[in-house]
Parts: C-alpha cells; sequence; structure tokens
C-alpha cells in the first residue's frame, strides 16, 4: 500500500500537517478604525442637512436675521450634535491607537457603536424639531437615548463576558493592560448610570437634563488630557 509520504512527498505531508494547526486570523484593528471613520462622516454630513433646508424659507423671510433666531433650535441641536460625534470620534482614536488584536465580541461592540453614531442625526433632528414646541421632552428623552445607547449596549456586553473584555493592547500603552480595562470598566459603568438617571429625568424636566446632557459632552472635550489624568491617578494607587 502506497503511503502519503511515498505519494506526494514528505515535505508535502509536512506541510497538510501544520495547515492542520493553523486558524484565520480575526480582523485587523485598522478595519474598524476606517469602517468607523466613514460613518463618523456621514454622520457629521448629515447633521447639516436641517441647517441647510432652513435656507428657502430664511431667505423669503422680510428679516433674515430675525428668521435666524426663530429656528434658533436647529442651530443649537446642530452644534450639540456636531460636538457630540467630533469628541467621540477624537475620545475613540485617542484610546483605540494603542488596542493590538480584536475579536468577535470587539468587532462587534465597535458595529453596534456605529449604529449608534448613525443614530446621532435622527437624535439631533427630532430635537430640533420639538425643542419648542408641546413635545419637548420626547425630543431631549430621545436624543439622550442616541446619546448614551452606546454606553448602555457596551455595558451588556461586558456583562454577557462577566466582564472580563478580550482587548490586547500594544507596549505602548503609557499603563498597564490591567489598569486601562479598570478604567475603562469604571467609565463605561459610571456614564451608563448616569445617562439612564438623565433621561429618566427628561420626561419630567427637559430642560434640567438638556443642561446635564451639556455638562457630559463638555467633560468630552479633552480625552487625551482625561486620559492623562486617570492614567497618572491610576499609577499613584498601591
Amino acid at each position: 500500500m502506497v503511503t502519503v509520504d511515498e505519494f506526494f512527498g514528505k515535505e508535502a505531508s509536512t506541510k497538510g500537517a501544520d495547515k492542520l494547526d493553523q486558524q484565520f486570523q480575526h480582523i485587523n484593528h485598522k478595519f474598524i478604525d476606517t469602517l468607523s471613520d466613514g460613518v463618523y462622516s456621514i454622520a457629521l454630513t448629515l447633521l447639516g442637512l436641517n441647517v441647510v433646508e432652513l435656507v428657502s424659507q430664511i431667505s423669503k423671510s422680510n428679516d433674515i436675521n430675525s428668521a435666524i433666531l426663530d429656528n434658533w433650535p436647529t442651530f443649537f441641536a446642530y452644534t450639540l450634535g456636531f460636538i457630540v460625534l467630533f469628541s467621540t470620534w477624537y475620545a475613540y482614536h485617542a484610546q483605540t491607537q494603542y488596542v493590538d488584536g480584536t475579536d468577535a465580541w470587539i468587532v462587534w461592540q465597535h458595529g453596534i457603536s456605529m449604529a449608534w453614531v448613525a443614530l446621532m442625526p435622527f437624535g439631533v433632528a427630532l430635537l430640533a424639531q420639538s425643542l419648542n414646541g408641546p413635545n419637548r421632552k420626547w425630543g431631549v428623552f430621545y436624543f439622550g437615548i442616541c446619546l448614551f445607547g452606546t454606553y448602555w449596549t457596551t455595558l451588556i456586553l461586558f456583562a454577557l463576558r462577566k466582564f472580563n473584555w478580550p482587548i490586547t493592547y500594544k507596549s505602548s500603552l503609557p499603563i498597564t493592560p490591567e489598569q486601562m480595562l479598570k478604567a475603562t470598566k469604571v467609565f463605561i459603568t459610571t456614564t451608563a448610570v448616569i445617562g439612564l438617571v438623565l433621561v429618566a429625568i427628561s420626561l419630567a424636566f427637559p430642560w434640567i437634563a438638556l443642561i446635564g446632557y451639556g455638562c457630559f459632552i463638555a467633560s468630552n472635550f479633552a480625552p487625551v488630557a482625561m486620559l492623562n489624568y486617570t492614567g497618572r491617578a491610576l499609577k499613584m494607587l498601591p
């Protein structure tokens, strides 16, 4: 009887055995970054459509400046939405520049986060249309859901993984991976709880909730400075 080694040659048989031990690798994180940049770019562009739609109405007014002031909710919502998306994109890259590997959990977490990013123009448009009307609380409510939704779904995924997030970091990370995971866990949990409280408040006191949203958004203006502050605090812990 002819053996495999005799038929194909011993070298071919060895290569075939090596192939059996090989597995498909998870996608490189740069592909997630490329997708996220595209989604953020489109979402930021869509925000401006609500403002552009006002041109025909404003241009026909006898007093353009008064017409612009009358439509202040649209400009306010646009500004708020732009700051949310841009600061989130900024924070995203400030952290993921140190992420080395991926797995299915990480890929889907990013995908779900992109779904929330794509929803932000809807939340902004609804806020703009309802801020000066009887449905103000619902506009603030749904804008809050779009704002904090990514933290809620990420926390759920964290819980499903028993808070053991399979992230690997590059050696250039300024703090230890354990410290980074701990800080991420605390930030996501705290933000998710704050978001739940503010969104609930919006149904009774929409202006108070909106101020709370603004404070949260303002706290994310400088994510690198915040990461460095958090890093120094973690290094001082025993």
